[in-house]
């Protein structure tokens, strides 16, 4: 046996390696041993409780994914995919210059692995204090109500919110809202909506960096019903004697939209102006009154538009009279306050009055004697004689003054007096 195992020993030695050589040059042609880079595999941060137990936070700077190169045979390599590679990077392990190793491996073939490997051998992170603010809670809205409808109010549960994270944040918050679409509402409309973060700017902020201590809100959008009004206009005083008013008075705007619900609103059908505010003492020409009419709108009305200016122009139009004598008919003219057992009597003049008027416009232009109404109040009559008996009024011969009612833009240019008689009336015995 011992000449059998030594008789030609070094051929036997290369024999055998020559077949580990030939097996070597096999398997590596067969299935070598190769490099697979996969890309873009995320880094897990653990243990981020390190950090926020010290009430800090952190972000990272740069990508978050990286590039693992793994290296194995062949047909280990078939077997992977990048599910099975993971990177980690654990807080614990944080240094003093803010970076935390990067350690990648492979959850699968792990044994039979050769190397699994990365350029970016760290995180580099920006750390930073939480902090915490109290903000005010807004409410907003997309879209319009319905025709004719207007948004008259909103209703919100919370007036403030809570909002927490890295200080550089929280400081660019300037306003917590919630938004709904409101568009084709004609009723008062409750909804819950999310709440989110705002800067200075109006821009949603969208950092999962920071929380809210509510993140809904109940909201009520309240809606009134509109309507278009007049705004009408009186005026005071006279203007200089030998003028007067045309009639005509115009409102500028001539009419305004209004909103709301209820009684006050369903009753309101114009806007009069109070002759008060609109003088025309001493004018010889056109008034022009600026008059704030906010004060003329009720609890519970609004003016529709936001934008609507209050501030009405009333333009009364002032001309030099013109003069013309009306026949007034007696029968026109009555007596009233005549006291009880007293007779009073117009003196038979004929069957009409003359009567001069003065005044300027359509009003003016159209009356006649036919529609003049006068009346002697029995109780101003003045006696003719000194001689006129006891009594509530005196009796005999007395003057009475006609006093008219006019239309607007129509005065008297001269006083009417006519002679009456009042007389006792006598009990039959």
């Amino acid at each position: 046996m011992k000449d059998l195992l030594t008789k030609n020993l070094g051929l036997k030695i290369v024999s055998v390696l020559g077949a580990f050589v030939l097996w070597l040059v096999v398997v590596n042609v067969d299935d070598p041993v190769i490099s697979k880079t996969y890309t873009s595999i995320p880094v897990e941060v653990q243990n981020e409780d390190v950090l926020t137990s010290q009430g800090k936070c952190y972000e990272i700077i740069g990508d978050t994914a990286i590039n693992v190169v793994v290296t194995a045979h062949r047909s280990v390599i078939d077997g992977m995919s990048r599910d099975y590679i993971k990177a980690t990077a654990d807080l614990r392990s944080l240094t003093s210059l803010d970076t935390v190793p990067i350690e990648v491996k492979s959850t699968r073939y792990s044994d039979r692995i050769e190397s699994v490997t990365t350029r970016e051998t760290s995180l580099k992170l920006s750390i930073e204090n939480i902090t915490e603010a109290e903000l005010p809670v807004s409410v907003g809205y997309e879209g319009e109500p319905a025709e004719g409808y207007i948004l008259g109010g909103v209703e919100n549960a919370l007036s403030t919110v809570k909002v927490s994270g890295p200080e550089s944040v929280v400081s660019t918050v300037r306003k917590i809202m919630a938004v709904a679409d409101i568009k084709g509402i004609n009723s008062d409309y409750s909804i819950t909506e999310p709440l989110f973060a705002y800067d200075e700017n109006g821009e949603r902020i969208e950092d999962d960096r920071i929380t809210l201590s509510r993140t809904v809100t109940e909201i009520k959008y309240i809606v009134y019903a509109t309507k278009t009004i007049p705004i009408s206009s009186g005026y005071s005083g006279n203007p200089l004697p030998g003028y007067g008013t045309t009639g005509s008075v115009i409102t500028d705007p001539a009419s305004v939209v209004i909103a709301g619900r209820g009684e006050n609103f369903d009753d309101m059908n114009v806007i009069y102006i109070s002759p008060d505010e609109v003088s025309v003492e001493g004018a010889s020409g056109e008034v022009n009154t600026e008059v704030n009419i906010s004060g003329y709108l009720p609890t519970g009305v609004v003016f529709a538009s936001p934008d609507f200016i209050p501030e009405v122009r009333v333009t009364v139009e002032i001309a030099q009279n013109q003069h013309k004598q009306i026949d007034v008919p007696i029968s026109n003219i009555t007596m009233e306050n005549v006291p009880e057992g007293y007779t009073v009597n117009i003196v038979d003049i004929g069957p009409t009055v003359p009567v001069e008027i003065q005044g300027i416009g359509d009003e003016y232009d159209r009356y006649s004697g036919d529609l003049a109404i006068g009346k002697i109040d029995a109780t101003t009559l003045v006696p003719r004689s000194a001689e006129h008996g006891e009594g509530p009024i005196p009796t005999g011969e007395c003057d009475g003054t006609v006093i008219f009612d006019f239309p607007s833009g129509v005065t008297l240019t001269n006083p009417v007096t006519l002679m009456v008689v009042v007389d006792l009336v006598i009990s039959p015995e």
